[in-house]
């Protein structure tokens, strides 16, 4: 089914106290034994996330995690970006330089690097008020923002980690370092738009190791804008189906269900005066890494768009399937004017038959 081979992708995972900050324990036992244990082997964890998730393409076993170490910036100097702070580049910069005082390289041999610090803020009181993210456009609090330690990753595919420390972001924060971005909205410009896709952060569980949000997986068109789908279980069609007066009928099954006589993805060309996309239909069940994903099962309408010079997926809407033999569930793409319909076979795996038709 692979048509290539995994690809080892070990990461370093670096945990970081400030310059002249004392240990402690009460804050830091809890994190560290997160990251140890996700990034073991055999836990459960991310080195299973991604090799579940990519469907065996990479693996980010050997790992290591480093620390603590003591950076060379101070707590209060960590906030805001450059010219006035470090951002997310200098904090994971000055982690690395902190390991390599040890004698140790977090550059050799891993794929890229993840600092962990365990404040948000330069400050215990950055004077806003809690719950409301740094990043919210309208803000009215911007003045305090130089007080924000940068969470995320950068261009360069290297993350910086701030609470809450948990699967579901540093997965998402990992996306980044693969070189996937942010799901879209319908309205192809709003982020995180996805209700099942960890490029948007939605649908996690609590994962019964840690106590700790992880999941959901990755959506089909990430899949296979990664190369990382099986390309023999996507039905593709090049655009005739819209002549067709009824349409295309297919069957799909979730991805990986391996053993299931059906698609496990569906892409779909549109071609019609001006408009030109695909559309990427997926079986999505409340299984595995998408155990938490809210009103699943349901089947996925997806097409690619560009935002911020960035090609990434959007969500376009979804079906329920029916739970009764002979009863459909519709669903109408406005913007091609395309009508999907599911119904269930009596096919393992499980295989719903799913129509697509332009009207």
């Amino acid at each position: 089914m692979l048509e290539g081979t995994t690809k080892n992708l070990p990461w370093a995972v670096i945990l970081c106290r400030f310059r002249g900050s004392a240990p402690n324990p009460s804050v830091e036992e809890s994190v560290e034994r997160f990251y140890r244990g996700a990034f073991t082997p055999g836990t459960g964890g991310l080195v299973e996330y991604w090799k579940d998730v990519s469907l065996g393409c990479i693996d980010i076993t050997g790992s290591r995690v480093f620390g603590w170490v003591e950076v060379d910036i101070p707590r209060e100097a960590a906030g805001g970006a450059p010219p006035n702070g470090p951002g997310r580049k200098g904090l994971v910069d000055a982690a690395i330089r902190a390991v390599q005082a040890t004698g140790g390289d977090p550059l050799k041999g891993f794929h890229s690097q993840i600092s962990v610090y365990t404040e948000n803020w330069s400050r215990d009181d950055p004077g806003r008020p809690s719950g409301i993210p740094a990043w919210t456009a309208d803000d009215p609090l911007m003045p305090w923002w130089p007080t924000w330690i940068d969470g995320s990753a950068d261009h360069r595919g290297k993350v910086n980690l701030t609470p809450p420390h948990n699967g579901n972001i540093t997965a998402h924060e990992m996306g980044h370092g693969f070189s996937m971005h942010h799901d879209l909205s319908a309205d192809l410009k709003t982020h995180y738009g996805d209700p099942c896709c960890i490029m948007s952060q939605n649908g996690p569980f609590v994962h019964p190791a840690w106590g700790l949000a992880f999941g959901p997986a990755l959506c089909l068109p990430h899949l296979i804008q990664q190369d990382w789908m099986y390309k023999r279980r996507v039905y593709s069609d090049d655009g005739r189906w819209l002549a067709e007066p009824d349409g295309i009928t297919l069957p799909l099954a979730p991805v990986g269900r391996l053993a299931a006589r059906a698609n496990q993805g569906i892409k779909l060309a549109y071609r019609h005066g001006d408009k030109s996309w695909d559309y990427y239909v997926e079986f999505a069940t409340p299984t595995d890494w998408n155990q938490g994903v809210p009103g699943a099962p349901l089947v996925f309408i997806r097409r690619m768009a560009t935002a911020d010079g960035n090609v990434t997926p959007a969500y376009l809407g979804f079906l329920k399937p029916p739970v009764t033999a002979g009863t459909v569930s519709e669903f109408v793409e406005t913007t091609g004017n395309v009508r999907f319909r599911v119904s269930v076979t009596d096919l393992p795996g499980p295989v719903l038959r799913l129509n697509a038709t332009k009207l």
